[in-house]
């Protein structure tokens, strides 16, 4: 009995380790694929190589967003589908999702 359990469970270990193994690479693997092919993220989307500070907004209507500075005050600002640009990063710190539409 006792050699039986300690199997089973050595088993069971086993067969978690192995789903952990697949599902990490399987999600290592989806994101370098939506890397490597350029696709956008959706919110806050900054090009850190060339400075500039994007809003991507993936869905069909319009949303407020607040953006927030690094030296000002933040502010809202409504937009549309697709990549808004914000400014410069060195003027934009953030940009979120405020939960309403405009």
């Amino acid at each position: 009995m006792r050699r039986t359990s300690r199997t089973l469970r050595a088993l069971a270990t086993a067969g978690l380790m192995t789903v952990a193994g697949v599902t990490g690479g399987l999600a290592t693997a989806g994101t370098a694929t939506a890397a490597e092919s350029g696709t956008l993220a959706c919110g806050w989307d900054p090009d850190a190589a060339a400075g500039i500070a994007y809003y991507n907004h993936c869905a069909n209507n319009r949303v407020v967003i607040r953006v927030e500075r690094h030296n000002a005050s933040g502010y809202d600002q409504c937009v549309g589908p697709g990549r808004t640009y914000l400014g410069s990063t060195s003027v934009i710190k953030y940009a979120w999702y405020a939960g309403r539409l405009c």
